[in-house]
């Protein structure tokens, strides 16, 4: 029987999504420090999922022991993040093996901390498929509330843009291609970055090219 790259017969498309803001693959579970951290920052941010049994490269491996692994990723979730995120873990059937899937809910209560490699509990956030610490700036938005930043239609329609531009493994936009998808002119687009930024919705990823923080994510996302 034919399969496609991710081992599936008949081509069937994988169960889960590209790694990025709101995905983790992962071969095998890793020290739990690190499973913990992932936990924290898809907490953080909008929810996530962890997907155990998947390389890389995208292909799909299995499981030798679903039941030990979902009761890892529990034990996890309770012991190592505080506060515990909500958590959803099963087993899926594909391409004749198992895998484990945990899915973390977004916590109302941020921030949510993890062990950092010092072992002192700290916040985590996503940046494209990578997890990092969460960067002062976004903690003081964490500290006022973020949903609480009144936003115009102009900056609004600016992070849709960059949500929109700045996929996983690219630097994102810069400030000339905002302004030209966004039909603004650069100065008025400038501003409306200056406003995001300080309300800690959009971070330089590199010079000139900009992403969204995860409150600037999850802002995107509304209607």
């Amino acid at each position: 029987m034919a399969s496609d790259e991710h081992g599936s017969p008949g081509g069937a498309p994988p169960p889960f999504e590209a790694e990025g803001p709101e995905s983790e693959w992962k071969e095998r579970l890793p020290r739990p420090e690190r499973i913990a951290r992932t936990m924290s920052a898809f907490a953080n941010g909008v929810g996530g999922k962890i997907w155990v049994g998947v390389r890389d490269d995208g292909a799909v491996i299995g499981v030798a022991d679903a039941a030990e692994t979902a009761g890892e990723l529990r034990r996890i979730a309770s012991d190592l993040v505080a506060p515990s995120p909500a958590l959803r873990v099963k087993t899926v059937r594909f391409a004749r093996v198992a895998l484990v899937v945990a899915e973390v809910g977004a916590s109302e209560v941020r921030p949510v901390l993890a062990p950092g490699r010092d072992g002192r509990l700290a916040p985590f956030v996503r940046d494209g498929s990578s997890t990092r610490p969460a960067p002062r700036a976004i903690q003081r938005v964490w500290s006022r509330g973020a949903s609480r930043v009144s936003l115009d239609a102009r900056e609004r329609r600016l992070l849709r843009e960059i949500r929109l531009r700045a996929q996983d493994g690219t630097s994102g936009p810069d400030l000339k291609e905002l302004a030209r998808a966004s039909r603004v002119g650069q100065r008025a687009a400038r501003r409306a970055l200056v406003q995001l930024q300080a309300s800690g919705l959009v971070a330089e990823r590199t010079a000139g090219h900009f992403g969204l923080t995860p409150e600037g994510h999850s802002r995107a996302r509304r209607r």
